[in-house]
């Protein structure tokens, strides 16, 4: 059992890491005064502004862009609706509460996700 058995392991615990730096970061934005509406706008543009030109430009070596302005407007209604109306309250949540809570919180999204399906069909 080299490295390889072990890299799903340890990117899973990476990732929790990152989880726990971003709501720490947060909760110590907030602490600051800062409004969470600002604070979920401030990330939207920069996810915006680091992900939009991999998403036009998906191709390499063609100058033809393969996100037409209909799937643009779907993908921006999509993240209007569901990814801020989330994360607004995610930070609104961890304003009230302990970064703990949050941190715990996070962690019953998949569970969260099953209910709704299966109530949805």
């Amino acid at each position: 059992m080299g490295l390889e058995y072990y890299k799903p392991i340890i990117v899973m615990v990476l990732v929790q890491f990152v989880y726990s730096g971003v709501t720490l970061i947060g909760r110590a934005a907030l602490l600051q005064d800062l409004s969470s509406r600002v604070f979920v706008v401030y990330r939207q543009c920069i996810a915006f502004l680091l992900i939009a030109p991999l998403a036009f430009c998906s191709r390499k070596g063609t100058n033809i862009c393969y996100l037409g302005w209909k799937s643009f407007w779907w993908i921006f209604l999509l993240a209007f609706v569901g990814v801020t109306i989330n994360q607004n309250m995610y930070f609104e949540g961890l304003y009230l509460v302990s970064s703990s809570v949050a941190s715990a919180l996070i962690n019953l999204t998949p569970a969260t996700t099953f209910v709704l399906a299966y109530i949805f069909g």
